[in-house]
């Protein structure tokens, strides 16, 4: 799955590229230039993504960090091929607009991710939280049962003691009347 998703990513790269190609062979006018500017993006989110995703789940393999950071170098030359097309066809305002709406959505997704995090590491700290009193809770009850049932048991062991002390007390009074010692 991971080397499908670098491969869509190469495959938007390719198609950015051949667009760049048809381009340069002929005059470009906004809408075209429109459309490389979309196909950049799409590859440049397909990239993101996959990084996003991967970095969720486990840190990158060298492999992995090599072959994004390859994309990564392959995505800032096409910019640059983008940007000088763009110049040269006259629509440097449109260029300019969407690498401004652009980074201005890269910020708003950072501020976006490190709220997440905040939010996701809040409702850990209260989960654990939970988790501890939900303990407490269970060992004071299992505690108070515990001594219910000992209490119990020390209370029938110290009623048998009496009897026991009992039962020779009165053969003790017994053995005192018939022979006139405690033991016969």
């Amino acid at each position: 799955m991971i080397f499908e998703t670098l491969a869509g990513a190469a495959a938007a790269l390719s198609a950015v590229n051949s667009t760049i190609d048809v381009l340069k062979q002929s005059k470009a006018n906004a809408q075209d230039v429109g459309k490389l500017l979309a196909s950049f993006g799409e590859a440049a989110n397909k990239l993101d993504s996959y990084e996003a995703k991967t970095k969720k789940k486990r840190p990158l393999t060298p492999k992995e960090a090599m072959q994004l950071s390859l994309h990564r170098r392959q995505l800032k030359a096409k910019e640059r091929e983008i940007q000088d097309i763009c110049l040269m066809a006259g629509c440097a305002e449109v260029y300019h607009e969407s690498i401004r709406l652009r980074r201005s959505s890269e910020r708003s997704h950072a501020e976006f991710l490190k709220t997440a995090h905040l939010a996701r590491k809040k409702r850990r700290e209260k989960i654990k939280g939970v988790a501890i009193a939900f303990f407490i809770v269970i060992s004071m009850g299992v505690l108070g049962g515990t001594s219910y049932l000992l209490y119990d048991a020390y209370q029938d062991t110290k009623l048998q003691n009496a009897k026991e002390r009992l039962k020779a007390l009165r053969q003790r009074q017994a053995n005192i009347r018939r022979c006139g010692r405690p033991r016969c």
